[in-house]
């Protein structure tokens, strides 16, 4: 009987660290190399967080990465259940950062998505859905075009109307979908999530890929771990990720 305690106290040490684990807030600084980044972008900063989940965004984050110029969501702002009035606080505190820009990731379209559509637009969230979004500094333009979850149909064409010349970032949720993008070889970098870096992690073994910094179709894409999780409130070697994504024009 004493064996089964000890064990019962052993699981139970081990899940409330897991718990607490998933409940961290991370802020990893990262220096991403665009080499036709222009002047005016050169050291200039993206906040980037995905699979926000059920979480809510604590001011003490918004305060660590104040000085970022651009805020990007890559999917899995919320899951199904999650209140409407959590999503609001959610992006009032991420725009006190800066300009809002979001793609949908699978957990968010299972919401009603013209209401979360008339939320963002009365937020000024910019949704990149098969779009582009022209980010100026200084008079020069650095593209970040956007794709959402494949489930919403990806237009597989959407990199042809992008001048070749100068830099290209690309967001969207689902890593796998770069499969589906016609144009992959005008990307200069891409950043995603979903993976939750498998969230539970025992050596190599996991449900998901581990995220990080990834060589694919040739040029740089940023997996996150994210900042939330599904299912199960746990974390287990795959840390909880956010981003603040430094510019830069050569290493």
């Amino acid at each position: 009987m004493t064996l089964i305690k000890y064990m019962t106290a052993c699981v139970s040490a081990v899940v409330l660290w897991m718990f607490f684990k998933a409940g961290r807030t991370n802020v990893v600084q990262e220096e991403l190399t665009v080499p036709s980044l222009p002047d005016p972008f050169e050291g200039k900063s993206i906040f980037f967080i995905s699979d926000i989940h059920r979480r809510r965004i604590p001011v003490s984050l918004i305060r660590k990465v104040r000085g970022a110029d651009l805020v990007i969501i890559g999917g899995d702002l919320l899951e199904k259940g999650v209140p409407y009035p959590r999503i609001r606080l959610n992006i009032r505190r991420l725009k006190q950062i800066g300009p809002v820009l979001f793609v949908w990731g699978n957990n968010d379209i299972e919401k009603n998505t013209g209401q979360l559509q008339r939320l963002f637009e009365e937020e000024g969230v910019v949704v990149l859905e098969n779009s582009i979004y022209s980010w100026d500094a200084g008079g020069r333009v650095v593209p970040i075009a956007g794709a959402g979850s494949n489930t919403l149909s990806v237009d597989r064409f959407m990199l042809q109307s992008i001048p070749k010349t100068g830099p290209l970032l690309f967001v969207l949720h689902d890593p796998a979908d770069l499969q589906y993008i016609e144009g992959r070889n005008r990307i200069d970098a891409a950043l995603s999530g979903h993976t939750h870096g498998g969230q539970i992690r025992i050596g190599k073994l996991s449900p998901g890929e581990p995220g990080g910094w990834k060589d694919r179709y040739g040029f740089p894409l940023l997996i996150s771990n994210g900042f939330g999780t599904t299912k199960l409130p746990l974390r287990l070697g795959a840390p909880v990720e956010t981003h603040l994504i430094k510019l830069r024009s050569r290493t």
